[in-house]
């Protein structure tokens, strides 16, 4: 496999659960036909497995996987629940195996770390699964590069300086924490990957940003904005001011009778024209993004502020753009088509910026 670049990385604890109900564990019996922890340690060590990150991941981001600790409490209610089932609308039998064989697993793995991998892929919404996964998270990557300890690390080991989210599969890891995790993991398995010893947690310097520097500040962060307003702040406002000085306004309230609350996030100024921008992390997880902006674009006036009489009709209504931490896109409204410009990582200069984006105004 090629080697994987990044500047630096973000990390996760992501937290196998057990199924809940008799129709979910039988899903796995004659769907799946195994348990997602003997997902992992299948894939381990030469292949890869797809699974839920989130949603700000990037290429080179580790994932540590745990076996839920409360998943034996599942398992016990499952046997009795077992017991009281129609023989014949279930197999007793087979549902017991499978018990028995999650009792075996947790023995090994459960209320512990046991297996590390890193992100390959660009993440991506997926809604329908060949086989229907029982917990909610939409949002996947491909993780490569498996590695399963040879001594997992037991929660008692590091509940002192990290707790393990209980209401979602993700559990993220600051940069102290995962390198007191990291030193655990290295004096129980030696031979642990050496991909998995040199990454390290970015610290944030964004703070510094301004007009003049925040292409060169943000070109390692922009990736991995965890919300869509730390994008803005710190990279597309300073990007529409380049092309537009103060001629830019936001959130513009889109008036039409169906969509009276629709907002857009930005209005920017350019070669006479007044252009709509929408601002998103990423639009591969977006769901009916083309619906979304027609409800701008396709708006009878928008309101360009809050003050009286600052309301036009008079904005480009045949196309838009939106960008993404990853790139500039233009919705053209007659073809109904979003059609990527180009990549952000190929704007270094102010000038790039102006360049690029006039060809397509």
């Amino acid at each position: 496999m090629d080697e994987l670049k990044f500047d630096f990385v973000n990390a996760h604890i992501n937290n196998i659960s057990f199924p809940k109900t008799i129709e979910q564990l039988e899903s796995f019996i004659y769907d799946h036909e195994c348990y997602n922890v003997e997902d992992v340690i299948y894939a381990a060590p030469d292949g890869y497995t797809t699974w839920t990150v989130p949603r700000s991941s990037i290429i080179g981001d580790i994932v540590l996987y745990y076996h839920a600790k409360t998943a034996i409490q599942w398992i016990r209610k499952l046997e009795i629940a077992t017991e009281a089932l129609d023989s014949t609308m279930h197999d007793k039998k087979l549902i017991f195996e499978w018990l028995q064989k999650a009792r075996s697993l947790y023995s090994l793995y459960g209320g512990k770390i046991f297996a590390i991998g890193r992100v390959s892929s660009r993440p991506e919404r997926i809604d329908e699964f060949e086989f229907q996964q029982h917990w909610s998270g939409r949002i996947y990557a491909d993780v490569k590069d498996l590695y399963l300890l040879k001594r997992p690390i037991d929660i008692s080991e590091f509940n002192s300086f990290i707790m393990v989210s209980r209401q979602s599969a993700i559990t993220p890891l600051p940069s102290k924490e995962f390198e007191k995790l990291k030193s655990l993991i290295k004096a129980k398995n030696p031979k642990v990957p050496s991909w998995f010893l040199k990454s390290k947690i970015g610290d944030n310097k964004l703070s510094k940003v301004n007009q003049n520097n925040f292409l060169e500040i943000t070109s390692s962060y922009r990736k991995r904005f965890p919300l869509e307003i730390n994008f803005r702040s710190y990279y597309v406002n300073y990007f529409l001011k380049t092309l537009s000085g103060n001629k830019v306004y936001r959130e513009c309230q889109c008036h039409t009778l169906k969509t009276p609350l629709a907002r857009v996030d930005n209005v920017f100024e350019f070669a006479g024209k007044k252009i709509l921008l929408e601002v998103k992390l990423n639009i591969e997880l977006e769901k009916n993004l083309i619906s979304q902006l027609n409800q701008y674009i396709c708006a009878e006036y928008i309101c360009l502020s809050n003050e009286e009489n600052n309301n036009i009709e008079d904005f480009e209504k045949k196309y838009m753009f939106v960008i993404d931490v990853y790139s500039v896109y233009r919705y053209d409204v007659k073809a109904k088509k979003i059609t990527k410009l180009f990549d952000l990582d190929e704007i270094k200069s102010k000038t790039d910026i102006i360049t690029k984006m006039q060809r397509y105004i």
